[in-house]
């Protein structure tokens, strides 16, 4: 006869079958889902660099002055000459943003003109000393008293006239004042008389300078 399964064996066949499936139905589900992507791993921020300090710039004008010593039909002694040459670039060399060169030879404003038509960059500035026609001198040289200064600035390349004008000594005379020594030589007030012909330059130009006239 026989022998019929108990029911503990039937029990525990249902339950191994019951573990078959729940494992089946886990890897079922776990195959259809989606794989993570990883995290993006941050990039490291660059440190940042500092800006570098801007070198200094060099000056922003040029100006060649020459002085026409002989055009005048006033003679004048070399030393006022040259005072009034220097007075004129030495305000001008108040700024830090002008460079001046001083021509050594006479420069009619002819000559003016010639040059500045060769220069890329260098504005020219002409120079005559003049004889007020209210004064008198008894000597071959020119009185300093009675003369002033006429200028003119010509730009470069086409040698362009870009201002021009006259100032006097008489502007800075101030009566019962000692005149201070120089060390640029000829005469005082014809030496400020030049340094405002500078003042007016730089005026045009829109160049500050660092020192004031007294």
């Amino acid at each position: 006869m026989p022998k019929h399964p108990s029911a503990s064996n039937a029990f525990c066949v249902a339950v191994f079958l019951a573990l078959i499936t729940t494992g089946a139905l886990g890897i079922g589900a776990q195959s259809g889902r989606r794989a993570r992507k990883p995290e993006p791993t941050p990039s490291p921020t660059p440190e940042a660099t500092p800006t570098p300090t801007p070198a200094e710039t060099g000056p922003r004008f040029t100006f060649i002055l020459g002085l026409d010593k002989y055009g005048n039909f006033s003679r004048v002694s070399l030393y006022v000459y040259d005072g009034v040459l220097r007075s004129c670039a030495d305000r001008l060399d108040d700024s830090r943003s002008v460079k001046t060169q001083i021509s050594s030879r006479d420069m009619s404003r002819g000559t003016a003109i010639r040059q500045a038509k060769t220069e890329k960059e260098a504005y020219v500035v002409w120079i005559q000393l003049r004889q007020n026609q209210f004064g008198s001198s008894s000597s071959i040289y020119a009185d300093s008293s009675s003369l002033y200064v006429e200028y003119a600035v010509f730009e470069p390349v086409t040698a362009k006239q870009v201002t021009a004008g006259s100032t006097f000594p008489e502007a800075y005379r101030t009566k019962g004042v000692r005149v201070p020594n120089t060390s640029t030589g000829g005469d005082y007030y014809l030496n400020q008389a030049a340094r405002g012909a500078a003042e007016r330059i730089m005026d045009h130009f829109h160049i500050h300078p660092s020192v004031k006239i007294p």
